[in-house]
């Protein structure tokens, strides 16, 4: 029997060429006809067979040689809209569109593990499933609904998320919640509007946003002293001239937390601010939150399988804290035990992170991801 960290090594080069051409041509949201179609057609040169359902993902079943518990292997296939600066030598084709969050690399990997499944059949029933709109479309959910292999009791379920600034082939791990809850806000301004040159008659949603900004950086400052949570202004839209006090505004930002209790306090914090600085500049101020994604909680008892397998294979690194980042492969988890894990994928000098336009992963760590999905089609040995 191969060793599989040699068989996914020997399809380095094949997935590389597979990332390339996913980067060069990435889609945004549920809705990613032509990555559909490519993962479906490479999947088919494997000699598999896949299920494609427009904006739920493609999924295909390898058999497994025993009849233990199946494993669910996700990854995800949405870009995000953002131009390109990374300078790598096979750029977005597409203008406004970057896979800077790695998932064409997530693609590769699992690319990579169905040929060598093909090639090599695993120990377990193993159902490949890649997933669009995970950034902010909740892609899991009706890809989970739609796919007939996804109706399963008893199964467990393992993902991959590369990290452009951790060194690279480096594992990172954690039991519990290893990603935040995450939550989107919305606030809309009302107010009087007036002529630039006298503020003194009119409230201006410019100031009350500045002053809910300000505000609300202090008082997350405040309650992260007992645990981490995070609140971002990331959207202004305010004014559309020098010389008139708008009449209207809006925000939009998100909120990540690590439990339920702080995340219902942030929520009240945000509303109870967004109002009271409204209120001092003289405008109205409507708060809208809308429920993100559960938290990603791993599973301890997988975790420390996923930790014995890899034994020294691999770096492993134990993470104290939980990121802030959110996922939906929580949905996934939600359903059944399993975990996602952190592979490292930074390039020596670079250190932009994850979604930044300049982002870059090193394509080295294919071969690295492929063999941990390798492992666990295969079931991972008890810790």
């Amino acid at each position: 029997m191969t060793d599989r960290w040699s068989q996914a090594a020997a399809r380095q080069d094949w997935m590389v060429a597979h990332r390339r051409a996913l980067h060069q041509e990435p889609e945004v949201g549920l809705d990613l006809p032509d990555t559909h179609a490519y993962v479906a057609e490479a999947l088919r040169g494997l000699g598999l067979a896949p299920t494609v359902h427009p904006g739920a993902g493609v999924t295909v079943e390898v058999p497994g040689t025993t009849d233990e518990r199946p494993v669910v292997l996700r990854a995800d296939m949405d870009a995000l809209p953002v131009t390109e600066r990374s300078g790598v030598e096979h750029p977005s084709r597409r203008d406004g569109a970057m896979h800077a969050c790695g998932h064409d690399l997530h693609m590769a990997m699992l690319l990579g593990a169905a040929a060598c499944l093909v090639e090599q059949p695993p120990r377990r029933r193993t159902i490949l499933v890649f997933q669009p709109g995970e950034e902010t479309d909740r892609g899991a959910v009706p890809t989970l609904a739609r796919h007939a292999a996804l109706a399963l009791d008893d199964a467990e379920a393992f993902a991959i998320h590369v990290h452009a600034t951790w060194p690279a082939h480096t594992v990172h791990l954690r039991a519990g919640t290893f990603m935040a809850f995450g939550d989107w806000f919305r606030v809309d301004y009302a107010g009087p509007g007036a002529h630039a040159s006298q503020p003194h008659l009119a409230g201006n949603p410019v100031e009350a946003a500045g002053e809910l900004v300000g505000r609300l950086r202090r008082r997350v400052a405040e309650l992260a002293a007992d645990e981490h949570l995070v609140a971002t202004v990331t959207e202004s839209l305010i004014g559309n001239t020098v010389n008139v006090i708008p009449t209207y505004g809006r925000l939009r930002g998100t909120t990540r937390t690590l439990s339920a209790g702080r995340r219902e306090t942030l929520h009240r914090e945000l509303t109870d601010l967004a109002g009271a600085t409204a209120a001092e500049i003289g405008v109205e101020a409507s708060t809208t939150i809308t429920e993100g994604y559960p938290a990603v909680v791993n599973d301890a008892a997988y975790v420390d399988r996923v930790r014995a397998a890899v034994g020294g294979r691999a770096e492993l690194v134990e993470m104290v804290e939980p990121s802030m980042v959110i996922e939906d492969f929580s949905y996934f988890l939600q359903r059944w035990p399993g975990a996602m894990v952190y592979l490292g994928a930074q390039v020596p000098g670079h250190d932009a992170f994850n979604h930044a336009a300049d982002a870059v992963f090193d394509e080295a760590v294919l071969a690295t991801g492929a063999a941990l999905h390798l492992l666990a089609a295969d079931g991972l040995p008890a810790a």
